[in-house]
């Protein structure tokens, strides 16, 4: 039986609880995460959060769904149409996430504007559409199947007026 890419709507805050359940019960599942490190009571606290509130991407066939079903923390089973196109803004949102210091979920953006691919420095192969706010420039990702965007602020040396080269359009 053929495989299909799901994205795997849980029950809040149960993210890491249904990756446990799906890696015992032998399902291949990705829950992207972000390190967010802050300070209480004078202590640095680090944690792991999902960037997808809610979502677990998971590759299964009819009887592995009727596993994770029964999981109970599975809300909705999302397929997934076009799954390569889905995987690399997957990997364009976790790129990000990995090297940027605050990556900042926004509305999901028009595709209107400049769509760049970052040549250099260390969002090299970022791709997203390129937004000047109040004098700060940043390259926000698009990640369709979910609907949601993310911002990620671009150091002043990469703005595309003073780049030449670093910051190249695509279309």
């Amino acid at each position: 039986m053929a495989k299909t890419w799901y994205f795997l709507h849980t029950k809040p805050r149960a993210e890491k609880k249904l990756q446990a359940w799906l890696n015992g019960s032998r399902i291949w599942n990705y829950l992207p995460v972000f390190v967010n490190v802050r300070v209480v009571q004078r202590r640095t606290v680090r944690s792991e959060i999902p960037i997808f509130p809610s979502y677990i991407l998971a590759r299964m066939d009819q009887a592995d769904r009727i596993q994770a079903l029964k999981s109970n923390l599975v809300v909705m089973p999302i397929p997934i149409e076009n799954p390569r196109e889905v995987i690399h803004q997957l990997r364009q949102v976790v790129h990000a996430a990995r090297r940027a210091q605050e990556l900042k979920p926004v509305p999901l953006a028009e595709k209107t504007g400049r769509f760049v691919r970052i040549k250099s420095g260390p969002m090299t192969g970022l791709e997203g559409y390129i937004v000047t706010r109040g004098g700060k420039t940043s390259v926000v990702v698009n990640m369709d199947a979910l609907g949601a965007a993310f911002e990620i602020d671009v150091s002043p040396e990469l703005r595309p007026l003073e780049t030449r080269g670093r910051i190249t359009t695509k279309h």
